[in-house]
């Protein structure tokens, strides 16, 4: 009779041990959607920068008549430094310009140009914000009125498709991270519900001895907040590893990752490692609340 009550008591206490829910799916669940945001947060951030840098590389180049001294052309050089819209402006002489136009076009170019006198010359980077055609477009026709210019160029049609390309990507990652947005609330959803559903009967116990709606929810809230902290390090660490790590340890093999990550703004990068960790504690903590109260109101026959 004790032997029967000893093995009825262990099998009971394996019963129950089996039977207690795993924090490990709650957990991979929510590290799983603040890697796909993380990623594709940490993608966008970078491909901006590179915009950025594409758009900040635009020069709108200054020539000046061959009877202007060099003087003349420094002086224009930094009142053009002064102006808010530009970012950098650097002095081309003579010889450095017949050298960039022989690197830039043909080799043979420094055999024509013996016979051929460049003019000197500036080349004005804007800043980001000002690298569209319209505003570099007004900026050279007002340079072009200066009797001492004799001809201003910038890349027009360059400029206008990386300003288009830029648009298609920017439409393309709104309407992307939108999507994930809400594919990953149904995924903390689903598996939050799926955590409080496997503790439904404890819900109902507490409920029955006479316990608070408050005094039953904090834990389940408590308890998936701690999950949420534990899920963002290793999402944080999976995204760090791909575009950090991988990189580093295959270097000749991946330099545009090196490039990709120049570019990325460590600033934006941290104010998006908060969002995301903000975001999935208030998603699991709502979710976690919602779905005990749903609990609490079920009748027992409806449990099972």
């Amino acid at each position: 009779m004790i032997y029967m009550n000893f093995a009825s008591s262990f099998m009971e206490n394996i019963r129950v041990k089996r039977k207690k829910p795993s924090a490990l799916p709650s957990i991979l669940s929510l590290a799983s959607v603040m890697f796909i945001l993380g990623l594709l947060g940490v993608s966008i951030i970078g491909f901006n920068g590179l915009g950025r840098y594409w758009l900040e590389n635009s020069s709108v180049d200054v020539y000046f008549h061959s009877d202007v001294s060099e003087e003349y052309v420094k002086d224009f050089q930094k009142q053009m430094e002064k102006k808010t819209w530009v970012r950098d402006v650097q002095y081309v002489s003579k010889e450095q310009a017949v050298k960039e136009m022989g690197e830039k076009y043909d080799p043979n170019f420094m055999s024509y140009v013996e016979t051929v006198s460049l003019p000197l010359s500036i080349e004005i980077y804007p800043k980001a914000e000002y690298a569209n055609t319209k505003f570099l477009s007004d900026i050279s026709h007002f340079f072009k009125q200066n009797t001492k210019v004799e001809d201003v160029i910038f890349q027009e049609n360059w400029l206008t498709s990386i300003t288009a390309n830029l648009k298609r990507v920017q439409y393309f990652f709104g309407g992307f991270a939108l999507i994930m947005i809400i594919v990953s609330i149904i995924l903390i959803q689903s598996s939050v519900r799926l955590g409080i559903f496997a503790n439904r009967h404890t819900i109902k116990s507490m409920q029955l001895v006479g316990a608070t709606n408050g005094f039953i929810i904090r834990p389940f809230v408590s308890k998936f907040i701690g999950y949420s902290i534990i899920a963002f390090p290793m999402a944080g660490g999976t995204i760090a590893a791909i575009f950090w790590g991988l990189p580093y340890w295959m270097k000749g093999e991946l330099k545009m990752f090196n490039s990709f990550n120049q570019h990325i703004d460590l600033n934006l990068l941290g104010i998006l490692s908060i969002s995301i960790a903000i975001f999935g504690i208030v998603l699991a903590t709502l979710t976690s609340w919602i779905s005990t109260r749903k609990f609490l109101k079920t009748k027992i026959e409806n449990l099972y």
